[in-house]
């Protein structure tokens, strides 16, 4: 019997509405945390381009992706426009090229899907349109691009799939959200009870396994446990002078002044880039920090550029442990025109915004090892870093042999007052539920907060403040299946979801 269908629109009035989908999928995510609209945006862009030509589903993938990514991140806007003194009509207009380009990779969905895929059976298509949307977020999180911002998984951080992420990691967690919005779409355009009740077994199956993970998670045992007197100073400096050599004294007394009272915790955090200066440039400051921390027995960590000492041209984003131990870690994953500049000769010096302060740094080697103090393993991350799940995974796999932390320091002055940087600290929790590791957040002017294993925010301090978040904290670990085998079996998951999808194409 023949499924009768609710056709969908062509033309403009298709356009316009592909692009208002995409406009609403970024309010699933902080700040607003609006969760279900991430599926009623697939689902209305999955509804669009099955019954469309591949010129068309290219041109509404398109539409669609621009209104995700001009919804979603033109916080970008801020820092070309305030940091990059680009002018108001200059940075528009880069804030829009660059949603352009990252809309084009839901153009290739939608056009591979209507190419290749239009004539398969209904569940091969659902898993295929799935699984090329996952394989596309891995691509852009990836390579020259590497913007691994608004995974569909990360809407789930709060709601009922977080607890696939201990398994699956966020790329799992997107494939059941992209699946369940595309069944969802089939039985709200579907026409006739009769022909609905089909989807309503598989709909089941896709809600109860990410609600059995999350009941897992929520359930599981801690591995171990530990109390950690923590103090993480939020000086709040502006950007504007951050680097401004003519301020450089005036900001390590106000963070000298904040960290006295707190010498003696066990760990003591300043942010990323904490101290604007390289290393090899400021010897008797770090001298004297370090002849602090090893008179309180505190272990201190700050955020610090550190350059080769035979090569100046050599330097890194770097995170500094001075204490008992003295360890240093490079920055692996930079933020591409932010830390380093493709295409260097061509664009160098183009705008202000190619020409950044710090911004020719180099990423550190693949092979370095967490941070160790007395009573920690700590997992670094900076900033940018916290979003490559991959590599928190695999650091944080190396050090289970002790109580474990992930450890990130960031700078989101860079955006301002915009959504980038919730979405930001959104990012960090759900590597927390990823791993079953606490995350400890310093910044330089939010969000400074505490996150528990499972993902939820145990303490915070204000945005925009000069404060310390200190305390003791019960933290503990609850390592998962996904910290100890990565990315394995989501890749086991969608080969033999492949294997369904082409054995059973024929309608």
């Amino acid at each position: 019997m023949m499924t009768e269908k609710f056709a969908s629109p062509n033309g403009w009035l298709a356009f316009f509405i592909a692009l208002i989908a995409g406009a609403v999928y970024p309010l699933a995510f902080a700040p607003l945390n609006w969760w279900p609209l991430a599926l009623a945006s697939i689902a209305i862009f999955w509804w669009l381009i099955t019954d469309k030509t591949p010129k068309k589903a290219f041109r509404l993938g398109w539409g669609y992706g621009f209104g995700v990514f001009i919804a979603g991140v033109s916080w970008v806007y801020v820092s070309i426009n305030t940091f990059g003194n680009a002018s108001p009509p200059l940075a528009v207009t880069l804030t829009i090229v660059f949603a352009m380009i990252l809309a084009l990779f839901y153009s290739v969905l939608g056009w591979i899907m209507q190419r290749y895929f239009s004539k398969y059976s209904l569940i091969s298509r659902v898993i295929l349109f799935s699984v090329i949307w996952v394989g596309l977020d891995i691509a852009r999180g990836s390579g020259f691009v590497s913007f691994p911002w608004l995974y569909a998984g990360y809407s789930q951080t709060e709601a009922l799939m977080q607890g696939l992420a201990g398994f699956l990691g966020v790329h799992g967690v997107t494939l059941f959200v992209v699946v369940l919005a595309c069944l969802l779409a089939e039985v709200v355009t579907t026409k006739g009870y009769g022909q609905q009740r089909r989807f309503l077994l598989p709909i089941l199956v896709v809600l109860v396994i990410p609600f059995m993970a999350t009941l897992h998670m929520f359930s599981k045992e801690a591995s171990k446990e530990q109390t950690l007197i923590l103090a993480l100073v939020q000086p709040n400096v502006d950007q504007h002078i951050k680097w401004d050599r003519r301020y450089f004294n005036d900001i390590m007394y106000g963070l000298f002044e904040q960290t006295e009272p707190y010498w003696g915790a066990d760990l003591v955090v300043w942010p990323e880039g904490g101290i604007p200066s390289f290393e090899n440039n400021v010897p008797g400051l770090m001298s004297e920090l370090e002849e602090k921390a090893k008179e309180s027995g505190t272990d201190f960590i700050t955020g610090i550029p550190m350059r080769e000492p035979d090569n100046r041209e050599v330097y890194y984003s770097g995170v500094k442990l001075l204490g008992e131990n003295s360890q240093s870690y490079h920055k692996q994953q930079l933020v591409p025109f932010g830390e380093y500049l493709p295409f260097t000769e061509l664009l160098r010096g183009a705008i202000d915004f190619f020409d950044l302060p710090m911004s020719s740094f180099t990423p550190g080697d693949s092979d370095q090892e967490p941070l160790r103090t007395e009573k920690a393993a700590l997992v670094p991350a900076i900033c940018y870093e916290i979003a490559f799940s991959g590599l928190i995974q695999s650091l944080g796999k190396q050090s289970q042999d002790q109580f474990t932390a992930i450890l990130t320091i960031s700078n989101d002055t860079w955006f301002g007052d915009s959504w980038g940087p919730l979405q930001h600290f959104q990012i960090a929790q759900m590597r927390a539920i990823e791993t079953g590791l606490p995350v400890i957040r310093g910044t330089n002017n939010g969000l400074t907060a505490v996150i528990a294993s499972n993902g939820r925010v145990m303490e915070q301090i204000p945005r925009f403040e000069r404060e310390v978040l200190a305390g003791a904290f019960v933290l503990d670990n609850k390592p998962t299946w996904f910290l100890q085998y990565g990315y394995w079996t989501f890749l086991v998951l969608v080969v033999v979801l492949l294997g369904v999808a082409f054995g059973l194409r024929k309608k």
